[in-house]
């Protein structure tokens, strides 16, 4: 079973001497491509690429017309359908799913701090997993390249906040700690702290002309629950969650990795929005943001299943750092146990962001926050510049 969430199947057919001649390109779940050719008697005269999957590019992900097959989602502007949208520079993917607005009941993240009160929201598309490992790996290659260029004057930005400037991490010192549940390509990204994969959206949106970002709380909770009236995707109880959710009862062997979309995906096509890993948000009710206390949903494979609803939340802390060598902390990177089984997806508004909406969703978001990753720089901790989207990713998951 070669096939993988991100991977795409490629087959290029043409024609030699009356033969129909095929290059099979197959892209394992170990990152090891096999190419095959093979040819067979044909009769027309034929050039083609094929794609293995019904959906395509960002270009089709909003029709005039209503498919007449498959999910959609009507809008004012037209029908949103699901897409792929592809790295640049890679051969991988990320699966994005319509989902339609609405509003929810949102409770406070501190009950003593305020009340419940109903959100909101247009439509949006969402990532259809959890990112990737090899979903992240460009970003993660990026101060490889960011530092090969700076000194030719390449890619210069004359701040971290710049609108078309992005920071990115040196690599963790030690990935057997950081990704223990991360040895496949598939394995969702786990140890990015919330800063990070704000910057992950960013880089991914000046890469590729899209606009992606971390889901708001409201957002992520419609998404998880795909209309369902429970605190679950689906209406039975808790015996019914390990369809749906590795979770504490059901997690693999610490020998073994988390990986994406093994069990069932709810209602509107999204795997994983139980267990799993828990996923960052940007909290409806943050006036200003904080370092510590971010919100990650859903619950992961070291939860009960009672943790695992779609209220369900853990917020980070001091502790998240707490085995991080450097001081001050790694603006990028987390080290605690829950940072290992903490990850995040991503959306794409239907509407485009001004550019005061772009620096709230993808930079820093505290003062605090901001003054470490403007030392980490200074110190060579990490780097930043201008995103070239003509920049090849070469670099592949160990």
């Amino acid at each position: 079973h070669l096939e993988s969430p991100g991977l795409p199947v490629r087959r290029h057919v043409s024609i030699s001497d009356g033969m129909e001649v095929r290059r099979t390109t197959l892209t394992d779940p170990h990152f090891r491509v096999y190419s095959m050719h093979h040819a067979s008697p044909l009769f027309l005269i034929v050039t083609l690429w094929v794609v293995s999957s019904v959906a395509g590019g960002p270009e089709t992900r909003l029709l005039p017309q209503q498919p007449a097959t498959g999910r959609f989602v009507e809008t004012d502007r037209g029908f949103m359908v699901p897409y792929q949208q592809r790295i640049p520079g890679s051969g991988v993917v990320i699966e994005m799913v319509p989902v339609p607005g609405g509003e929810i009941r949102l409770e406070p993240i501190d009950p003593s701090s305020g009340q419940p009160k109903t959100v909101s929201f247009e439509p949006f598309w969402i990532g259809k997993f959890e990112i990737t490992m090899q979903q992240y790996m460009p970003y993660r290659q990026l101060h490889f390249t960011q530092k090969r260029n700076r000194p030719q004057g390449i890619d210069q930005a004359g701040s971290p906040t710049d609108v078309d400037a992005v920071t990115s991490p040196t690599e963790v010192y030690d990935p057997s700690f950081n990704f223990q549940y991360a040895g496949h390509p598939d394995s969702p990204m786990p140890t990015a702290s919330q800063f990070a994969a704000r910057q992950y959206t960013k880089y991914l949106s000046l890469l590729t002309g899209q606009t992606y970002r971390l889901p708001l709380r409201s957002e992520w909770q419609h998404a998880c629950l795909a209309g369902s009236q429970s605190g679950y995707c689906f209406q039975d109880g808790e015996e019914t969650v390990g369809d749906y959710a590795v979770y504490i009862d059901n997690v693999p062997d610490e020998s073994q990795s988390l990986r994406v979309g093994t069990k069932k995906p709810n209602a509107w096509g999204l795997h994983d929005v139980h267990g799993n890993v828990s996923e960052f948000v940007i909290d409806d009710n943050a006036v200003t943001g904080m370092e510590y206390g971010h919100v990650a949903c859903g619950g992961n494979c070291l939860s009960d299943a009672k943790d695992c609803t779609a209220k369900s939340f853990v917020r980070t802390d001091q502790d998240w750092w707490d085995e991080d060598p450097c001081f001050p902390n790694s603006p990028w990177w987390m080290t605690s146990e829950l940072a290992r089984v903490t990850g995040f997806r991503i959306v794409s508004p239907l509407n485009s962001l001004s550019d005061a909406q772009k620096k709230a969703y993808w930079d820093a978001d505290s003062a605090k926050l901001t003054s470490d990753v403007k030392s980490s720089l200074d110190s060579g901790r990490g780097s930043f510049g201008r995103v070239l989207t003509t920049e090849p990713t070469t670099k592949t998951v160990d």
